[in-house]
């Protein structure tokens, strides 16, 4: 091998002392950095969790820094701004696996949506992470060879690295001897030139290796981005089920740290198609409904109202009129109230009914079965969360068959995560008879009190009524003063005729309006 350096005065020339390296770092496999509470946070979130220690142990056998890695996945997930620590502090996996994984974590197209998730929610964050880690510990094999090159390139490196190290280490001990003793020694010179000349030669085995190892990246660049786009894209999947289980059926639906009540509705939930179904509409619901109430406005003894747009001064808000005081912003108020777009509070209107307890009954006929039944189930479980939220009783109706029902009754802070879970299990299935459930609703507001009852009518199918039901039926309407929203699970078969028409005030139709829209109505007049 050609040595570079013949005689001191060539080393003294040297890079190796007119730019010697930076002090040594002691190596890490974290690629990014993590407060002593983050780390805290990860650590408790990881205890008891054997499904991970699997997947680190076995995948540490090919990659010892893969634990770190779970928690760098972690760090950026959950982090607010992820902070990456420096270059030269990293070790040999951490620089040429671990980061570079993290890189197409990064510029994945998921990655936004992930971060809008997780960020600052430690549940969704370890979830989403666990998944993501899992996908790339399933990859291991191929991912490996992708950003590595060949088999045991990245220990090679490292090896390499700290034979460099060593070697410099010792260069830079023999010329602090040197220029201590202040005098020619031609035998100190001479192990300096042969330390340079070692230290060299190792610096050039590194860059070679090095050079392979990124050749390598380079190359299958391509396809190490679609491996960690595809688990990018699973783990912000994971992430949104997660927040849509939690916001969907949660006590406190804000609340997405990983506490033992959480995991316990997480694990419930998954165990169950039909809770996993209904989460996919009840958490939007839900949202919807709390969006309602942040705009509402409380007047009196907690009656509810919103805003809206028009041209009555006498209802405008004080910031609109705010206006009239300056003359910059008297065009804009004079253009507003031309356009009738003033906002007012809603005017207030007295109501009978409507605004008492809640009787929802709900079509759990075969043909139900699916996104209807689920659709159906959340529409339910809202109207629960609004009569509770108010103070009223709620009853839930399930029925099919002629005489096959089944009564939820719930009464105001007495109902519990699980009896909601129980109620939106309940399937019944068969054909579909509505007397059944209207008997049970006369009957709960002949002996259950449910007297001032605001009714809503769910089915996707057709039932002959006697005229003598439905004269009945009329006169305790008119008697009681009551009316039943119905709503007709007919989309795909619009032309189909409905005896919805002889019992219901108000109808909503599938086919005309779509799911979300509906409920966006239900919320509206019952809040």
């Amino acid at each position: 091998m050609l040595k570079p350096y013949r005689t001191i005065q060539d080393v003294l020339a040297s890079h190796w002392v007119l730019s010697p390296s930076a002090e040594r770092h002691q190596k890490t496999d974290r690629v990014l950095r993590s407060t002593k509470l983050e780390s805290s946070i990860y650590h408790d979130l990881r205890t008891e969790d054997v499904a991970m220690d699997e997947i680190e142990q076995d995948a540490e056998k090919k990659l010892k820094s893969f634990s770190a890695l779970s928690q760098d996945v972690f760090q950026s997930f959950y982090s607010l701004v992820p902070r990456r620590n420096e270059e030269a502090s990293l070790s040999v996996a951490a620089r040429k696996f671990n980061a570079p994984i993290l890189e197409h974590m990064t510029k994945s197209e998921e990655y936004p949506t992930l971060k809008e998730v997780c960020e600052g929610r430690e549940l969704p964050a370890y979830e989403a992470a666990s998944e993501f880690v899992s996908k790339v510990s399933g990859e291991l094999g191929d991912l490996l060879p992708q950003l590595a090159g060949k088999q045991g390139a990245l220990h090679t490196l490292e090896k390499l690295e700290q034979a460099e190290q060593q070697a410099a280490r010792r260069l830079y001990e023999l010329l602090e001897q040197r220029g201590a003793i202040r005098r020619d020694d031609p035998v100190l010179d001479e192990a300096v030139v042969k330390a340079a000349n070692e230290a060299d030669g190792k610096h050039r085995q590194v860059e070679a290796v090095t050079k392979l190892i990124d050749d390598s990246a380079l190359h299958g660049r391509e396809t190490t981005h679609a491996m960690v786009r595809e688990a990018v894209a699973d783990a912000a999947e994971k992430a949104k089920k997660v927040q849509s289980i939690i916001g969907a059926w949660s006590s406190d639906p804000g609340n997405l740290q990983r506490t033992p009540e959480n995991l316990t509705l997480l694990k419930r939930v998954r165990e169950s198609a039909a809770l996993r179904d209904i989460s996919k509409y009840l958490g939007r619901f839900r949202e919807m409904l709390a969006q309602k109430k942040q705009n509402g406005y409380a007047y009196g003894r907690g009656e509810k109202y919103s805003l809206e747009l028009g041209d009555d001064l006498s209802r405008a808000l004080t910031s609109e009129l705010a206006m009239l005081a300056a003359p910059e912003t008297l065009p804009l108020f004079l253009r507003k109230y031309q356009r009738r777009q003033i906002k007012q509070y809603r005017r207030r209107e007295p109501v009978y009914k409507g605004a008492g307890d809640i009787i929802c009954c709900l079509d759990e006929s075969g043909s139900t079965a699916g996104e209807c039944a689920a659709w159906g189930k959340a529409v339910a479980m809202t109207l629960l969360e609004i009569a509770e939220s108010e103070g009223r009783r709620f009853a839930l109706i399930h029925f099919s068959d002629f005489s096959t029902i089944k009564t939820d009754l719930f009464f105001p802070k007495q109902t519990t995560v699980e009896d909601r879970l129980r109620a939106a299990e309940t399937f019944l299935d068969g054909g579909t008879d509505f007397c059944a459930p209207l008997n049970e609703t006369l009957r709960l507001m002949e002996e259950k009190g449910f007297e001032n009852a605001d009714i809503v009518f769910i089915t996707d199918g057709e039932c002959v009524l006697s005229p003598e039901f439905i004269s009945r039926l009329q006169e305790e309407q008119v008697r009681r003063r009551f009316t039943i929203t119905g709503i007709l699970l007919d989309q795909g078969n619009e032309g189909m005729d409905f005896s919805l028409k002889a019992f219901c005030q108000n109808i909503y139709r599938t086919s005309e309006l779509t799911g979300d829209a509906i409920a966006e109505k239900l919320v509206k007049v019952r809040t």
